[in-house]
């Protein structure tokens, strides 16, 4: 095989704007796990829920489609048992993935189950792609949607056992965890995570505020400014002139350019008539009688050229000085009847920014006194569960109390049923003794009917290999 090279040279990458995806991806949504206890005997708070959407982006989507079924399947584990021993194969392909620059929140729904029952989850949630031009499976999940189980990386999966109180069930709070894969599940799969699911985007199409309230505010506002400065401010007139609907014009310097051309052009004219006149006059050969002829014709003739310069002169200025004057009576009621337009529109308009500065103020009190109602709720909430751990002491519950506006229900449910748990503290008041720790024998050569599935599960595991 011949030797191939290629090396960069040392003049400047051109680097290209990229503004879209490709045209065979599609922007989906991605309902990842909720917080709290789930059916799956975990618990996640919303600290390390925050901490694992860190390692969400570039996460790969994947799914195991049968084609009998026409639909997908489960997470598509395999076990093959051969000669050379037991071998654990994935048959998951990826569908898309999580964009690294995607949008991922906490939102909150309400599930309902089987018999009725709701209940007010609050999901992890992100954006993702889906390779909808490529996959006519992946087409499916986007019109359809498909239920999604999330798949953690066990080596980094950091946690501890605690029993939960009030029900008597141990859990696995987990502390930390890295995602390692998203997989869409069959339609007829339930996972984990019950609302669990990837779907067209439906909460994140609606991210771009609603803000026809505050448009209507500022064109008010721009509106009522420029009435305002055409009315009192300095240069009105150029604003006046900008508004088509209250347009007060006085001539263009373009329209007074035409008569200016032609008074210069008739003062050129007449100048050149004087000259040609001139030019023309033969040499004065006459007697002195046809001078003085010629000169009294002349004066009488200039005497009635005077006069009827004279009259024609005050009757055309009589004649302009009328029309001057009805052209400016007619600019002084068309001007007094837009400034009465405008005085209206602008009072009209300073009534309803005033409603509407009235309405603003009180959406904001109400929004004050509801979000006080929701805090004292909250925090009602928070000081019954903290007195139901009756069995901690008051230095146990100091870090919970003092940060109790900052945790939430979860939270500090989560924080006490830890320190309970390391102090092995009996939840019974009239318990003396504390109860002995659950020991599980997994040496036993039986499966014991009183393990937990997980750990029979894992039993079952180690002595198949």
């Amino acid at each position: 095989m011949p030797n191939r090279m290629s090396v960069a040279t040392i003049s400047s990458p051109e680097f290209i704007n990229i503004s879209g995806v490709s045209p065979f991806a599609s922007k989906a949504e991605c309902k990842v796990f909720y917080l709290g206890q789930n059916r799956n005997g975990s618990a996640i708070d919303k600290s390390v829920a925050t901490a694992m959407a860190q390692t969400l982006p570039a996460c790969p989507i994947v799914g195991y489609y049968s084609e009998s079924k026409e639909d997908f399947r489960d997470h598509g584990d395999m076990v093959t048992i051969d000669g050379d021993g037991v071998h654990f194969k994935c048959q998951t392909v990826p569908y898309g993935f999580v964009a690294p620059d995607a949008k991922i929140w906490f939102q909150d729904f309400e599930d309902t189950d089987e018999f009725g029952n709701s209940e007010i989850r609050t999901y992890l949630m992100t954006e993702c792609y889906l390779w909808t031009g490529q996959y006519e499976e992946a087409k499916k999940v986007l019109n359809e949607g498909r239920p999604q189980s999330m798949e953690l990386d066990e080596n980094t999966l950091k946690g501890h056992w605690a029993t939960d109180s009030n029900r008597g069930i141990d859990f696995f709070i987990i502390n930390d965890a890295i995602f390692t894969k998203l997989c869409i599940l069959g339609e007829d799969v339930e996972p984990c995570f019950e609302g669990a699911s990837v779907t067209a985007p439906k909460v994140s199409s609606s991210f771009s505020m609603d803000e026809s309230f505050t448009k209507t505010l500022y064109s008010m506002m721009q509106e009522l400014k420029e009435l305002t400065y055409s009315l009192h401010g300095e240069g009105g007139k150029e604003k006046m002139e900008d508004t088509k609907d209250l347009e007060v014009q006085a001539p263009s310097a373009e329209e007074n350019a035409p008569i200016v051309e032609e008074n210069v052009e008739f003062e050129k004219n007449s100048n050149l008539e004087d000259k040609i006149d001139s030019d023309n006059m033969p040499e004065n050969q006459n007697t002195v009688e046809e001078f003085k002829k010629k000169e009294e014709d002349s004066d009488s003739k200039e005497e009635q050229k005077d006069d009827s310069k004279e009259d024609s002169s005050d009757a055309n200025s009589d004649d302009e000085t009328d029309k001057a004057n009805e052209e400016d009576d007619e600019e002084k009621k068309k001007a007094a009847k837009n400034t009465l337009e405008l005085e209206e529109k602008f009072s009209l308009l300073e009534t309803q920014y005033n409603e509407l500065q009235e309405k603003f103020a009180s959406l904001e009190k109400q929004n004050e006194e509801l979000s006080q109602f929701k805090l004292d709720v909250e925090n009602k909430e928070k000081d019954e569960l903290i007195a139901s751990f009756y069995m901690l002491s008051e230095d146990d519950k100091k870090d919970v109390i003092e940060n109790k506006a900052k945790y939430s229900l979860e939270d500090i449910e989560s924080n006490l049923s830890v320190i309970c748990d390391r102090k092995k503290v009996s939840f019974n008041e009239d318990e003396e003794e504390k109860s002995a720790p659950t020991i599980f024998n997994l040496n036993s050569s039986s499966v014991d009917s009183d393990l937990p599935a997980w750990l029979k599960a894992v039993e079952k595991r180690r002595n198949n290999d």
